[in-house]
């Protein structure tokens, strides 16, 4: 059975309160009763010895007397038995019943009789008065008195705690509300990242722990996110790698037998100087490394570093990309800016891989931007690779820019991992296969916008030899 917080804080509060008001109600109730005894039984006993002292006629009117001063009923009887005066009708059998129980002198409470329907306390005492012979005195004192000043000393106390059972249960069901909703939200929040979103809730106004609570839930909501997006990635490397080891069986045939073609028509034709069949068979070489470091996603494995020369680097693979370049009439802007005889350590066709995959996505970003913007600017669209020693000293910075629109917002934090992509055709791996790259080589890469153009910045160290 659910059983809500804001009953678990109002409903024993309620009963306590009322426990409390019940309790005291009946201490207080006690405390008077004891009081009013003691009040009525001394006041009574003061009358009965005054009475037994009186030396005048207790005529009819001074009794009334008396019991208009001290509300308490009198009855004159004569030593026979005979009724001579009092200040209530008595019948004969009640005055049968006051002669059976008057017994004493001091007024007692535990003596009560029954006169004309009602209950009084009884005391008697023997009075003499001008002489004549003894009379026996009945006092008699409503029990009606006694019992309305004992309730007025327990009821109000109990209504009184009654009536603010009511503001406290509002005052209590206010503060517990205060606290059930914030739990409600973080409830409804844990229940979202449960079902994969991540959301976080601003915090409250008041820096309790219920504001700590909501703090570490989104601190948790932070770190799954991101636990989320490398398993993600982790997943993507892990498809991408099953992808290409089926794949990389047949593509490598493909392109041995790709590379024996055009051995053969080389010497078929009897032209072993062509520069067009030279770069078909780079490309295809450069095709079987590009399948390769594919596969080494989510890999690890060792670069075989033999030292490069940045110039030979660049030189040879702006030749490999500079065919495509041209056919789009689009030009290919080479700066090295290095101190002599620094160089890098690596895997050469890597790197060249790394850096070609950068300039072949500035010109698909480049032709993209000429379609969108139109022939006008046909004439500024071109691209920029260079080097340059790093400010540390110890890396070198090759820098691939284009005049493309750069990365869209949806992707932009993202751009790194596998199958993001935005490109009709893309497949979300070039940049992926770069990184990798470029951290097997102990280097970083980033990306920026400045003056209109997209930058790509690959920091790599230089050899230990230098």
């Amino acid at each position: 059975m659910r059983w809500p917080l804001i009953y678990q804080v109002t409903l024993p509060l309620a009963l306590w309160t009322l426990l409390t008001v019940l309790a005291l109600s009946l201490v207080n109730l006690w405390y008077a009763k004891g009081e009013t005894e003691e009040e009525v039984e001394g006041r009574l006993s003061t009358i009965t010895r005054q009475v037994a002292e009186v030396r005048f006629p207790l005529s009819l009117p001074v009794l009334q007397q008396i019991q208009g001063l001290t509300g308490t009923e009198l009855a004159v009887i004569d030593v026979d038995g005979n009724l001579l005066r009092a200040t209530t009708p008595i019948s004969d059998g009640e005055i049968a019943s006051l002669k059976d129980e008057g017994s004493g002198d001091e007024f007692d409470l535990s003596q009560i009789v029954q006169i004309g329907g009602e209950e009084y306390f009884h005391s008697t005492t023997r009075s003499r008065f001008s002489g004549t012979q003894p009379v026996i005195v009945h006092l008699l004192y409503p029990k009606m008195n006694y019992d309305r000043r004992v309730a007025q000393s327990f009821w109000p106390l109990m209504l009184m705690g009654l009536v603010a059972v009511g503001p406290m249960l509002l005052v209590a069901s206010i503060l517990a509300a205060r606290v059930t909703r914030p739990i409600a939200r973080l409830q409804k929040q844990v229940g979202s990242i449960a079902e994969g979103e991540f959301v976080e809730v601003p915090p409250g106004k008041t820096n309790d722990e219920l504001n700590d609570l909501a703090r570490a839930i989104n601190r948790m909501s932070q770190q799954l996110e991101a636990y989320a997006t490398q398993v993600r990635t982790m997943e993507r490397a892990q498809v991408l790698g099953q992808i290409g080891a089926g794949f990389s069986h047949q593509i490598r045939n493909a392109m041995t037998g790709g590379q024996m073609a055009l051995g053969l028509h080389r010497l078929d034709c009897n032209i072993p100087d062509c520069e067009s069949l030279e770069v078909a068979q780079r490309q295809m070489k450069m095709v079987e490394h590009m399948v390769q470091s594919m596969l080494r996603l989510g890999r690890s494995h060792q670069v075989e570093r033999v030292p490069i020369d940045v110039d030979e680097l660049i030189d040879s693979t702006v030749a490999m990309v500079a065919p495509q370049a041209s056919h789009h009439a689009l030009s290919i802007e080479q700066r090295v800016l290095l101190r002599p005889g620094a160089m890098l350590s690596g895997d050469f066709v890597l790197l060249q891989t790394c850096l070609m995959n950068l300039l072949l996505n500035g010109i698909e970003a480049t032709l993209a931007a000429r379609a969108g913007e139109g022939e006008a600017v046909a004439h500024d669209c071109g691209m920029r690779i260079e080097a340059s020693t790093h400010a540390d000293g110890k890396s070198i910075t090759i820098r691939v820019c284009d005049k493309g629109m750069g990365p869209s917002s949806e992707i932009a934090e993202q751009l790194f991992e596998p199958l993001i992509t935005t490109k009709p055709e893309g497949t979300g791996l070039g940049l992926p296969v770069v990184r990798e790259i470029v951290e097997l080589h102990g280097g970083t890469i980033q990306w920026y916008r400045v003056d209109d153009q997209t930058c790509f910045e690959i920091t790599l160290p230089i050899a230990e030899s230098e």
